[in-house]
């Protein structure tokens, strides 16, 4: 075929030429240059951290620490001096400086002077931490200070689990104290909640009380009330009392003045009964003298009535002798009689005596109690102001009972409430001693040992688990590295082979685009197996699958190569510019360095439809990943852009090349 041959004289004339050998020479191994300079550079610059160079300045003064000296900085240096994950230099802060400012370090890691008092302070109330001061020059090389800094991150992490676990070997040697402070603690709080608990019946008897309280000043209310309703007719009768006393008392004193006077007239009267009674006795003897008179006459009239009984006859004869006798019957009546008040005048006179008697006894008496009656009367006034007071008194009493009736309600209330939260008190005491008692035993059961100490300052340890084996930086940055290697090769393939129109019509469009594939799918088959060569065997790079590595190589090889073909074949010589610029873009924007998210969002989502992007992903998926199926994916994207590429420049070579051919090449 014409295309073939084409081919083969287009490289059989480069190869004649002494330049075009060296040039063709130079573009077989330029992805080799590319690739081999970048991954040996950075094959594995974290492995040789021991040589990046870090300055330490220890200003740390020392403290004490429990009546014990420390040292922390000095202790830090020493964890350092046997650190060999940097290159640690230990000098001034003067020096440090200066070698910072000049290159020298890359970082400056200070140990200020209160390093060790801070450190100190971590069982004080408000604890403050210790620092480190790290000081870097990122312009002088921004990515040695990154890793010098995450470096000393690492170190500081280790150091501060030494202080910590320092810190918990002496806090776990008070443990035990801690065991025997809380089974004390246990057994007061048990002690609490018997207390509780007497308290709690203490207030339910209390609480009985106040109900009896209640009952009672009920019924003190009522009294009070009934009270107050009678106290008006108390002071009433009061008044009336007051009254009569004074009344009492004039009338007594009356009474004494007029009994003054009757026992006067007594004493007049008892001597004139003793003097009738003494005319009475000598009346009595007359009235005897008299009586026998009579009956001397009355016998006399009889016995002269009898001698001569005519005389008795005679009318005033018998009106004399009636009245004889009835002067004898009235004599003798006047006689019994005037005995009788003889009789009679006596005990009168004897009662007359005892009247005297008795009124000299009722005037004693009555003198008394004249002189009470006044001592009543002013004990009544004396009363009666006392009443009143009392009565305002009172009136103030009873309103006090009426609000403490009142009270007692909220104090019951009160002491039910004090009384459920004596409950909860007790519950929650006893919830207290058996929780103390639990943490004694627990607490008790904790000793002392390195394992313990040391998941105490690293409580979480992080556990990485990767999908997939990257062992060095080489490995990883190596997918980046091979896109842009055969991508430049690709560039200078259109700058060194004969890509462009030729000005002898001998071919058409389809010829001539079989003679300028060929001749870069030539150069870059050689270029990836030489590539692939080195890296494997030289590198030692480890691949999911070499024969699938180096096909996917020769894809991604024959990709760009087709990519930039087209270019040059659609804009001529602008064309190698635009590959160079899409070479740009697709560098910044494939994720290579850093992932896409991390870009600007809009160049990132055109980035992740171009070439590199999915030559990209393929190259680490048969390097690191191993997913076959989004390798097929991704191979499949760039035979995609490497058909529609070869189209685009196969209608470009056709409208360039329309004329028919009328020459024939020479075999």
């Amino acid at each position: 075929m014409k295309g073939l041959q084409l081919i083969k004289r287009d490289l059989m004339a480069m190869w004649k030429h002494p330049h075009g050998r060296i040039a063709l020479i130079f573009l077989i191994i330029v992805p080799l240059i590319y690739a081999g300079f970048f991954l040996a550079g950075y094959w594995n610059p974290y492995g040789k951290l021991d040589n990046l160079p870090v300055a330490v300045v220890n200003q740390d003064k020392g403290s004490m620490m429990d009546g014990e000296r420390i040292e922390a900085g000095k202790e830090f240096v020493k964890e350092l001096k046997g650190n060999q994950e940097l290159d640690f230099h230990f000098i001034s802060e003067e020096k440090a400086d200066k070698g910072l400012k000049n290159g020298d370090y890359y970082m400056v890691l200070t140990i200020p002077k209160d390093f060790s008092k801070n450190i100190s302070t971590l069982m004080d109330d408000q604890p403050i931490p210790a620092k480190l001061i790290s000081k870097t020059n990122p312009g002088e090389n921004f990515v040695a200070s990154q890793i010098s800094s995450t470096a000393v991150e690492k170190i500081n992490e280790k150091i501060s689990k030494s202080i910590t676990k320092t810190y918990a070997d002496g806090v776990f040697t008070k443990f035990s104290e801690l065991a025997t402070g809380l089974e004390n603690a246990g057994n007061g709080s048990n002690e609490v909640y018997q207390g509780i608990n007497d308290a709690n019946h203490a207030m339910a008897k209390l609480g009985d009380g106040y109900s009896e309280l209640n009952q009672g000043m009920n019924q003190l209310t009522a009294g009070s009330n009934k009270l107050l309703h009678g106290k008006e007719a108390l002071s009433s009768g009061a008044a009336n009392l007051e009254k009569g006393s004074l009344s009492l008392s004039q009338g007594m004193g009356k009474l004494s003045a007029g009994l003054d006077t009757i026992k006067t007239g007594g004493e007049q009267v008892t001597i004139g009964i003793k003097q009738w009674s003494s005319g009475n006795e000598k009346l009595l003897q007359e009235q005897t003298k008299a009586n026998e008179s009579v009956k001397l006459l009355q016998d006399q009239m009889n016995a002269y009535s009898k001698s001569h009984p005519e005389a008795g006859e005679e009318p005033e004869f018998q009106k004399l002798q009636e009245t004889a006798n009835g002067l004898a019957k009235a004599t003798e009546q006047l006689q019994a009689g005037q005995t009788q008040l003889a009789q009679g005048a006596q005990k009168a006179a004897a009662g007359q005596e005892s009247i005297e008697s008795g009124l000299g006894e009722f005037s004693d008496k009555l003198d008394e109690a004249a002189a009470g009656a006044k001592d009543l009367a002013a004990g009544t006034v004396t009363f009666n102001e006392g009443f009143e007071a009392w009565d305002n008194g009172y009136t103030s009493l009873n309103n006090a009972i009426n609000k403490a009736a009142s009270g007692t309600k909220p104090l019951k209330e009160g002491t039910e409430k004090i009384n459920d939260g004596l409950e909860q008190l007790s519950d929650g005491a006893h919830t207290l001693s058996s929780k103390l008692k639990d943490a004694a035993d627990k607490t008790s059961g904790i000793s002392n040992s390195d394992s313990l100490t040391d998941m105490f300052s690293e409580p979480v340890v992080l556990e990485q688990i990767s999908l997939s084996n990257v062992p060095n930086y080489g490995s990883g940055i190596a997918p980046y590295f091979l896109s842009l290697a055969f991508y430049v090769g690709g560039i200078m393939a259109s700058n060194i082979l004969p890509l462009g129109r030729r000005k002898e019509r001998i071919v058409n469009g389809t010829h001539h685009l079989i003679n300028k594939l060929g001749l870069v799918y030539t150069i870059g088959i050689i270029q990836a197996i030489i590539v692939d060569s080195i890296v494997l065997s030289v590198f030692n790079l480890e691949v999911a699958s070499i024969p699938l590595f180096v096909f996917s190589s020769i894809v991604v090889s024959l990709t760009f190569m087709t990519f930039i073909l087209m270019l040059v074949t659609v804009f001529g010589i602008v064309g190698k510019f635009l590959a160079v610029t899409f070479l740009v873009f697709q560098l910044a924007t494939c994720g290579g360095t850093f992932p896409m998210e991390l870009g600007t969002p809009l160049l990132s989502k055109i980035g992740q439809w171009m070439p590199m992007a999915h030559s990209l992903k393929s190259l680490q998926e048969v390097i690191s990943l191993g997913n076959w199926h989004e390798l097929q994916t991704q191979l499949l994207f760039l035979v995609l852009y490497l058909v529609a590429a070869g189209i685009i420049a196969w209608v470009a070579s056709h409208m360039q090349h329309r004329e028919t051919p009328v020459q024939h090449v020479p075999s």
